[in-house]
């Protein structure tokens, strides 16, 4: 495989940007910065492609996959929002905070590891958002590096690991971030923190 470099440290090229969702569409894999470290990400709705991600990262198949989306409107067509939810979503995204959320049945069991719930997130970043807004579902997502390893932040840090084996990677500088977000969820109406990230949780 050919792997695409697309650069977009200046700005987004429109031609580029429409050859990246035919690629996701037909179930490829592309890399994209966020404003946390860089993303591999596939159509999360095409087992196919998602099993393209657990290969590529090495990736036990018992630890699922999260999404990214650009709204809360692509998030409620995927998974069930409740009230205390909902108050984390408005405060904390776009921005570096996952929340699990109980999964609708379009989610597919291969994404979440058979898990009834599913990790999602808005990222404040503008590449990522122009790419997620063209999209009808979310994109599941994951860290671009091999599991274990050090998650990515720069394009140099993807060339020996994904050159060859993704569609895409579209270079948008270094992370603003550089450290993978945090993840919420929450239980009997108490907040709790899977993994700690840039955001605390302090209300």
């Amino acid at each position: 495989m050919k792997t695409l470099f697309y650069d977009w440290k200046e700005n987004i090229n429109a031609e580029e940007l429409e050859n990246v969702i035919k690629v996701i569409v037909d179930g490829g894999v592309v890399i994209f910065p966020t404003d946390t470290v860089y993303g591999v990400a596939a159509n999360s709705l095409d087992e196919t492609a998602i099993k393209k991600l657990f290969d590529l990262k090495e990736r036990n198949d018992n630890k699922p996959i999260c999404v990214l989306t650009s709204s809360v409107d692509k998030i409620k067509k995927i998974a069930y929002v409740r009230d205390e939810e909902q108050k984390i979503i408005d405060k904390y995204m776009p921005g570096a905070l996952t929340i699990i959320l109980d999964k609708k049945e379009i989610v597919s069991d291969v994404l979440t590891s058979g898990l009834k719930t599913v990790g999602v997130r808005i990222p404040n970043n503008e590449i990522a958002l122009r790419i997620l807004d063209k999209l009808e579902y979310p994109l599941a997502t994951t860290s671009a590096n091999i599991s274990g390893m050090e998650a990515a932040v720069k394009k140099e840090d993807l060339i020996k690991e994904f050159e060859g084996k993704v569609d895409i990677i579209i270079d948008g500088g270094i992370s603003d971030l550089k450290v993978s977000s945090t993840i919420v969820k929450v239980d009997n109406d108490e907040i709790k923190v899977l993994r700690q990230g840039t955001i605390k949780i302090t209300d």
